[in-house]
């Protein structure tokens, strides 16, 4: 089981990744969503995953 602070760190570097590509796929941009909406459903805010990246 992947713990929350894992979570919080994997949607972080998800984010910013995506965010570096120049042209992200459709595919890097469904992975961020669901590994975002995993943390989302964990109970970590959109100002948690911004501030831990």
């Amino acid at each position: 089981m992947i713990t929350r602070q894992e979570l919080l760190t994997l949607a972080a570097h998800t984010k910013n990744l995506v965010a570096r590509t120049a042209e992200p796929d459709k595919f890097q941009c469904e992975q961020r969503d669901r590994i975002i909406a995993a943390a989302h459903a964990a109970g970590i805010t959109d100002a948690e995953i911004d501030a831990a990246r």
